[in-house]
């Protein structure tokens, strides 16, 4: 889910990054979870969830923007991210799985912080290198889908159909 950087690239804002999360849960056929089956996932060792389901609505539909750590740590239990990925700026998903799953690759960005752009360069054409003696194509951008955050202008009341639409196409984004 690495992103290009371009002008015209906008960071995704919470309630997108979340958006696509739960479509990632999504199997296919199937209806995407709740926010009450995302609240279970955030259970203690007691059984009881750490994160109320409410919480996770407000997120999701984008009134709750700027939540706490301990929030943003629930989050990523019942989305199964990184919780850095939830962070502003942080839109590299496939990135932050593996620094977060490796400690082999965190060692070898330890490994080459001093060395700089130089060491950056060595360590990417070494990964290229490794790729192509395993017969391994580059892979290609994995640009996340676009979610709009298009909100209806203030003071504007919608229909109950336009008002439904607009909820679906919030919850599902281009997903379906």
């Amino acid at each position: 889910m690495s992103t290009p950087a371009t002008a015209a690239h906008r960071p995704w804002s919470l309630a997108a990054k979340l958006a696509y999360l739960r479509a990632r849960l999504t199997r296919e056929g199937e209806k995407p979870p709740t926010t009450r089956d995302l609240a279970s996932r955030t259970a203690d060792e007691h059984g009881k969830p750490t994160l109320d389901h409410t919480v996770i609505h407000a997120t999701l539909s984008g009134s709750k923007t700027n939540p706490p750590s301990r929030t943003i740590l629930g989050l990523a239990d019942a989305f199964d991210c990184p919780p850095a990925f939830l962070l502003p700026g942080s839109d590299d998903l496939v990135s932050l799985e593996v620094y977060d799953d490796y400690e082999q690759v965190r060692e070898a960005l330890r490994l080459i912080a001093p060395l700089g752009q130089a060491g950056a360069e060595g360590l990417l054409q070494a990964a290229h290198a490794l790729r192509a003696a395993r017969g391994l194509n580059l892979p290609d951008a994995d640009t996340p889908p676009a979610v709009a955050d298009s909100k209806p202008r203030p003071g504007r009341r919608l229909s109950r159909a336009a008002s439904a639409e607009a909820s679906r196409r919030e919850i599902n984004g281009p997903f379906r």
